[in-house]
């Protein structure tokens, strides 16, 4: 697939567009930008093409020092042939480049002068990210000097917490601000429980929040009744944030109203939405942060988890504190030896725990092949599907849920033979020739998996749903959320997809029994450590990864690349 080129382009600048390093709005933002301050000079505006593609794909800044040797180009789409025409792209010297940017007027060096880009040693950043970053900081070091008086917690000699629990909640109790990670299993919502518990006596305010309304809608479930003060819901409405506005209802001037304000999945969280909690903060607020830094970060900008608990400045004592969960008690002791494996970034022994396993597989797969004609991966599809629909024929929603998660195909491309869109039109068509009545055109059956993509006041992104025959024949859909089923006619969800496959990225937060892991192939930007990591903690159970030896080894080996200055320099 082609990527539309941008006609203006001329020169490096269209080079780079041809190789799928710039797509047409970093072109075009970056030259508009660049236009209204004077600057002509291609390298100058390649700089800001780059910083804007950067901030489209997650990081805050791009670092010009290392550009040549670390961006690649974006692949949703990959047919497993390997690119490399990239490689030879005529980039800028380095030590010339930065300093033509310095001097551009299109560029800040100093935090006195404004410019539409601000250049902070070798990373450029849009300026407002730049600030944003900077605020963030000093708002996390302004609060780690706040010392707080500590409340005493006593634990039951029969309490079945483990030493790095204990220790988290009585940091949390003992500081202002306090960041839990962990993996998945490893009890995180379990001591948000004990703290709110041991904070009870004192009746505080609680905010239980989340960057999205699944994620926030479990914690609330689960921790919800520690306190008789408890508000539940997503970031954006505990600030009062305003569609299609920077403004909102929580800020500096008008702090929220909560003694404690718990943040669950803050991988997810981006920079700015990080920036407006903390600054919505009142001095007294004790804030705590619970995630996993290892996971896929958020699909904004930003990596916030992951730079804080990295750098060793921004939350810190007197008044901030570091916990870290070890041990996972939800899935089985292989999947948590492959997982440990993939963290240390080694190769051999991540294909020394597939290998012993007998939970976890590798299975072989190539873009020529068809999915649906691999063995391992009909029999946990067709039994999966069977289940589900013979619940669903029955009217049983919850039953059919539940037997929904006992399976999921997870891919990291979207598009493509390794895509999600191909490999469930694969396993429906297959599935459809196996069961009566099964997704043989586009209406909807009894045992259709739904995966919603759009928030409602009734459901969530990323909520998943089962249709189902009720007594009167009636086919109703049945929206698994953590507070309980809802039932809503199939056309309340006509953005929804059918779930016989979905994206890593879209699968953090849950679980299933066993997952089927289709890997990226070789030299495509999404192979991973953390898309690998997180796919394969999304089971219980068992792992099937679709794949090659040698794109697990690259996974296994290559960190996610996302520029920061939040933390200090990102390492090499």
């Amino acid at each position: 697939m082609v990527a539309e080129l941008p006609i203006a382009a001329t020169g490096t600048l269209r080079t780079f567009c041809e190789a799928g390093m710039l797509r047409l709005i970093d072109f075009h933002l970056a030259r508009r930008l660049a236009q209204l301050t004077g600057e002509a000079d291609p390298e100058v505006i390649l700089a800001c093409a780059l910083a804007v593609r950067e901030l489209r794909l997650g990081s805050v800044c791009v670092d010009l020092a290392s550009a040549a040797e670390r961006l690649q180009p974006e692949a949703d789409l990959d047919d497993g042939t390997t690119e490399a025409a990239w490689l030879e792209l005529p980039w800028p010297d380095a030590q010339s480049w930065l300093r033509r940017v310095a001097e551009s007027a299109t560029v800040a060096t100093t935090p006195e002068v404004e410019a539409p880009f601000r250049l902070d040693g070798s990373l450029l950043y849009l300026d407002r990210y730049w600030r944003q970053e900077r605020a963030l900081a000093e708002l996390l070091r302004a609060r780690s000097g706040i010392g707080s008086d500590p409340v005493q917690v006593e634990f039951a000699t029969d309490e079945r917490l483990d030493e790095h629990q204990r220790a988290a909640v009585t940091a949390a109790l003992s500081h202002l601000t306090t960041v839990i990670t962990g993996g998945p299993g490893t009890g995180k919502t379990t001591i948000v429980a004990r703290i709110l518990e041991a904070l009870a006596p004192t009746a505080p305010r609680v905010a239980l929040c989340a960057p999205t309304g699944k994620a926030a809608a479990r914690l609330l479930q689960e921790v919800g009744g520690a306190t008789g003060h408890t508000w539940g819901g997503t970031l954006h409405k505990l600030l009062g944030l305003r569609p299609r506005s920077s403004g909102s209802e929580f800020g500096p001037d008008n702090p929220l109203p909560y003694d404690v304000v718990v943040v669950d999945e803050t991988s997810m969280v981006s920079l700015e939405l990080m920036t407006a909690l903390v600054s919505a903060l009142s001095e007294r607020s004790r804030l705590i942060l619970l995630g996993d830094p290892h996971q896929l970060r958020s699909v904004e900008a930003g990596a916030v988890l992951a730079d804080i608990e990295s750098a060793d400045d921004l939350v810190m004592e007197p008044g901030g504190s570091l916990a870290r969960l070890q041990n996972n008690y939800r899935s089985n002791p292989e999947i948590n030896y492959l997982a440990d494996a993939i963290l240390e970034g080694d190769a051999e022994a991540a294909r020394a725990a597939v290998e012993s396993a007998e939970t976890i597989e590798l299975v072989v797969f190539s873009a020529e092949v068809d999915p649906s004609t691999l063995p391992t991966l009909r029999h946990d599809s067709l039994a999966t599907a069977t289940s589900v629909r013979g619940h669903a024929i029955d009217g049983e929603g919850d039953a059919a849920n539940k037997a929904l998660n006992r399976h999921r195909v997870l891919c990291g491309h979207r598009e493509g033979p390794f895509g999600v869109t191909h490999w469930a039109r694969s396993l429906r068509a297959w599935l459809s020739t196996e069961l009566d009545d099964y997704g043989f055109d586009a209406r909807h059956y009894a045992g259709q998996p739904l995966l919603i993509q759009r928030n409602s006041d009734l459901f969530s992104n990323g909520d998943t749903a089962v249709v189902v025959r009720r007594a009167d024949d009636e086919l109703v859909a049945v929206v698994d959320r953590p507070e309980g089923a809802l039932w809503v006619a199939p056309s309340l969800l006509d953005d929804a997809t059918d779930l016989h496959a979905m994206t890593i990225h879209k699968s953090q937060g849950s679980q299933f029994d066993r997952v089927s892991v289709v890997l990226p192939p070789q030299g495509s930007p999404l192979l991973t450590r953390e898309l690998l990591y997180t796919a394969v903690t999304r089971a219980r159970e068992g792992v099937r990864l679709y794949g090659t030896w040698e794109a697990l080894a690259e996974a296994v080996g290559t960190p996610a690349r996302r520029a920061s200055g939040l933390a200090g320099p990102e390492p090499g």
